[in-house]
């Protein structure tokens, strides 16, 4: 299946063929990994090449990597697991506190919510500046005495802004709070150098870096305690109860392995395209605004967060799709006027319910190439004067 008119890498991305190949041959390898005979030896062997080839996209120790069904059992572990270790889940007298972004993935929001609600937990949820940036300073004056917990995402998948966790980290060194970070969006798309950025725990996705969907996992710092969420037979280190998904970690690994090899060559392609996409797109199209932060240090060198001024995002998402085979995302998470359905990331950054529904999420990925973008253009082009023209606003 052609990917050339695919723009919605931040939802999923087509499979590397290396990941590809090697979930396939690894389908042939049926032995449990826990078991002791030379068939089960196989399998054993491939999750400890794919932990090392997932540590080395992320700079830590193999050991330091626990798999997971994926992003959303990983953010649920780290949270829950180190709320757990610390005894702030049921053991308390008084409420415990916690730190999240406003624009934090639902599996984050959910989680925090969920916490509120059965176990009285106070939570702090730290809107963004216009960017779509919360500053390690604002995380500082949010801390109370009963925080045990912060958790901000490193690149947003809507407007793709990078938060700065560094320095999150360094606020909260020596504070006791766990430092979470919802790598999901991240991992394999940008260089993530965990030892560097001084945090507890990360999440991470196969499926978000070319690699096969059901598989992912998370970052646990050397010495830092989670308690398990799925008790079973011992696998993963006695953290993750279950029979490891051998294949789908297999694949995983090959594709964390291309991606690093390919990391330079990609970022700084997907940043070219980004401002070459952003130039045509202003210069061809009137009433075209860019969400996010102006500074390319600061964002994520695929994405865009696209609106064009007097054209509702999920009409000309649907031109797109079925008129010019061309897919992307859209800022409003449906298609309701109510606002409670709108995007809580472009509301937490201040943007009007006009706005919101205008806004297109574009999202770009290895497999892109240079001739997918002219095509991108022309047809919101020629989808903006369609959908202008049916309104009345320009003569048929």
């Amino acid at each position: 299946m052609s990917t050339h008119g695919y723009f919605d890498y931040n939802a999923t991305t087509p499979m590397y063929k290396e990941a590809c190949h090697a979930l396939s041959e690894a389908l042939n390898h049926f032995g449990n990994p826990s078991s002791v005979y030379t068939l089960a030896r196989q399998n054993r062997n491939a999750l400890a090449t794919a932990r090392q080839q997932v540590a080395g996209l992320m700079n830590c120790a193999p050991a330091e990597l626990t798999f997971t069904s994926g992003g959303t059992e990983a953010n649920n572990w780290a949270i829950k697991g180190a709320l757990l270790a610390c005894g702030a889940i049921g053991r308390v007298a008084q409420p415990t506190h916690i730190v999240i972004s406003a624009i934090e993935h639902s599996s984050i929001l959910e989680i925090a919510a969920h916490l509120e609600r059965v176990f009285g937990f106070e939570v702090t949820r730290l809107a963004p500046d216009r960017e779509g940036l919360v500053s390690a300073e604002r995380v500082r004056g949010a801390l109370r005495d009963t925080t045990r917990l912060v958790s901000i995402m490193l690149m947003n998948n809507e407007v793709g802004t990078l938060q700065p966790v560094g320095e999150i980290a360094r606020v909260l060194e020596g504070r006791g709070i766990h430092f979470h970070v919802d790598g999901v969006q991240a991992v394999g798309k940008i260089p993530v150098d965990v030892r560097a950025l001084g945090i507890d725990t990360l999440s991470f996705a196969g499926h978000k870096f070319c690699g096969p969907k059901g598989v992912g996992g998370l970052y646990v710092r050397s010495g830092v305690v989670l308690e398990p969420l799925l008790h079973g037979g011992g696998q993963e280190g006695g953290l993750r109860g279950g029979t490891e998904a051998s294949p789908l970690v297999t694949a995983m690994g090959v594709a964390a392995e291309v991606a690093a090899t390919a990391m330079p060559d990609t970022v700084a392609r997907m940043g070219a395209y980004r401002e070459r996409l952003i130039g045509q797109l202003q210069r061809r199209i009137p009433g075209v605004t860019i969400h996010g932060s102006a500074d390319r240090t600061k964002q994520a060198p695929n994405t865009l967060s696209v609106c064009i001024a007097g054209i509702r995002a999920e009409s000309l998402a649907a031109l797109l799709d079925q008129m010019h085979g061309i897919q992307v995302s859209l800022g409003s998470a449906c298609s309701s006027n109510n606002a409670k359905s709108l995007s809580h990331v472009l509301l937490a950054m201040g943007l009007g319910e006009a706005a919101i529904q205008a806004t297109m999420r574009v999202s770009l990925g290895p497999l892109t190439t240079e001739d997918s973008l002219e095509r991108f253009v022309d047809a919101v082009e020629a989808g903006m004067r369609l959908l202008r023209r049916i309104s009345g606003e320009v003569p048929a």
